[in-house]
């Protein structure tokens, strides 16, 4: 490696043309990510199949809104203003998965959420544990140490699902539904964000290569309902992603955005009045 490799970005004026306006892009998309599936958790802290179900859906909401509020912040040094990042955007603005616009229905997309979703935006965070932008070291190894536990859960219900009467029919459907948001979350090969980004330094590996250590990370389970099979000692998806309809700024495999309720929530709507900085 060069010594012009090594060295560190100590702001976003510090990155390379071009890079900075990727980066920023990146760390929105997953704040918003994970705005959202902390919402998404929340609504089955009641709901959950056991009491320490709904108490880890609790652990694991807290988590995320903290790991967006976080991130927002960081996204000053990038020209944005966080207070409105988090509370006055219209849902067209967001950044977030289109397997996060709405309400979960059942136990088994909450799994989708938790085991395949949460995952993925895992693995890209571990492409900036040795980044050259050097302000997200420190905060993304806290995260990730938090993030453990929430693979642990997923991974732990999914397992436990899989041997349960008509609990690999529901995986399978649920899983599947999900599959497509997950592989394109991470761009196509080439993509100008994450190929930028790998170029320089600043993210470990490029798109394809991120995806595939998401594959092998969720595959051994994944294979149980058909989406993955060994290749060899790796693991490989049954499916190509479907990129017709992407939106490459939003990071979306589709166009939309959060539903009226979950933007109102998202937001602070109701407690709008109470905002502090």
């Amino acid at each position: 490696m060069s010594e012009s490799t090594r060295i560190g970005f100590k702001s976003a004026a510090d990155l390379p043309e071009g890079a900075a306006v990727h980066l920023g892009n990146l760390l929105l998309s997953l704040a918003d990510n994970k705005r959202l599936l902390g919402i998404r958790y929340s609504d089955w802290i009641l709901g959950a199949p056991s009491v320490e179900a709904g108490i880890a859906c609790s652990a694991m909401a807290q988590d995320e809104w903290g790991h967006a509020r976080i991130l927002y912040a960081m996204l000053r040094d990038f020209g944005h203003d966080p207070s409105a990042l988090e509370h006055e955007r219209p849902s067209g603005a967001y950044r977030s998965s289109e397997l996060l616009d709405r309400d979960v229905s059942s136990w088994t997309e909450f799994l989708a959420l938790n085991f395949l979703w949460d995952t993925a935006l895992s693995v890209q965070f571990e492409m900036l544990v040795e980044s050259r932008f050097e302000p997200i070291h420190y905060k993304v190894r806290k995260l990730l140490e938090e993030e453990r536990f929430h693979f642990d859960h997923g991974q732990g219900w999914t397992s436990r699902l899989l041997t349960a009467e008509g609990g690999r029919k529901a995986l399978a459907e649920a899983f599947g539904a999900a599959w497509n948001a997950c592989l394109c979350w991470f761009g196509p090969e080439g993509d100008p964000l994450g190929s930028t980004l790998a170029e320089h330094g600043i993210v470990g590996l490029d798109p394809a290569g991120t995806r595939r250590r998401w594959i092998e990370r969720v595959g051994p389970l994944a294979s149980k309902v058909g989406l993955t099979r060994a290749a060899g000692e790796t693991w490989i998806s049954t499916r190509e992603p479907a990129w017709d309809g992407r939106c490459p700024e939003r990071r979306r495999a589709l166009e939309g955005g959060p539903d009226e309720d979950s933007l109102a929530r998202v937001r602070g709507d109701r407690n709008r009045t109470l905002l502090m900085d």
